[in-house]
């Protein structure tokens, strides 16, 4: 059955064109296509809450140390579990290890924009802070037994003005509330409208997210890993991976390759 478009109305209150993020004026003027709420009602049909267990009764081989949580202040973690990538399953364990280095809006807002910058943003104290190579976690002088704070992301900006939403702005309060309120129906259309200034799966068959080559490549990354404090070692590490080039011999999810085809 067809979901037809609901229009919502996001009043200002009052408040100055310029004191508008951008977030908030990219969901206002969006139009939501019929493509869109029907990938939207889909998700939201199929969704299922996870709990993530703390304790087993058979110790995990492979669970590292640290706190699982990473900044549950991001907007995005109001519906989204820590470990949110769960569909594409070559990819979700590599894409899930950089939830606690990048913000999630740093893969899924569109980096065309000439003038679209990545910091380093303390998600818990709500400020822009110093880049440090012991961020990356990345590099043979690293000592593992030191636990890199979660907080710390890689986060898109533009204009000295960020581009993702924390639970405290008052724009996502108010999605928040509207979300508690709404029936199914209007969920749909809030879900479509929330997600539209993303990087997002319009339809079943786009793509969602940046790739990996974006960032990992040795000719031109969207990261100024230099800036970001990468140590040059560092840098050739990102850059060079061999998961990210191991993985662009894929054309498709469906593709299967073999040993020798992987070594071409």
């Amino acid at each position: 059955m067809k979901v037809f478009f609901i229009l919502f109305v996001f009043v200002v209150n009052g408040a100055n064109a310029a004191e508008v993020s951008w977030y908030q004026q990219q969901v206002e003027n969006t139009v939501v296509s019929q493509a869109m709420l029907d990938v939207s009602a889909k998700l939201l049909r199929e969704h299922k809450d996870i709990e993530i267990q703390e304790k087993f009764a058979i110790p995990v081989f492979h669970k590292q140390a640290g706190e699982l949580e990473t900044a549950p202040q991001s907007f995005c973690r109001t519906c989204h579990i820590p470990l949110p990538h769960q569909h594409a399953l070559r990819t979700r364990t590599f894409n899930n290890m950089h939830v606690r280095y990048i913000a999630c809006e740093t893969c899924h807002i569109d980096n065309a924009n000439a003038n679209l910058t990545y910091r380093w943003f303390d998600m818990e104290k709500q400020q822009v802070i110093t880049p440090s190579a012991d961020l990356l976690r990345i590099g043979s002088e690293m000592d593992n037994e030191i636990q890199r704070p979660t907080n710390p992301k890689i986060a898109p900006f533009l204009n000295n003005e960020r581009l993702f939403l924390l639970k405290d702005d008052a724009f996502a309060k108010k999605i928040a509330a509207q979300w508690k309120a709404a029936n199914e129906t209007e969920k749909v259309a809030l879900h479509a409208k929330i997600h539209a200034p993303l990087n997002w799966q319009k339809t079943e068959n786009t793509h969602q997210g940046t790739s990996c080559q974006d960032c990992h490549n040795d000719k031109k990354s969207m990261l100024d890993l230099n800036e970001l404090g990468a140590t040059s070692k560092q840098i050739q590490a990102i850059s060079t991976h061999i998961i990210p080039r191991f993985l662009a011999h894929y054309k498709n999810d469906q593709q299967r390759m073999t040993i020798r085809e992987m070594l071409h």
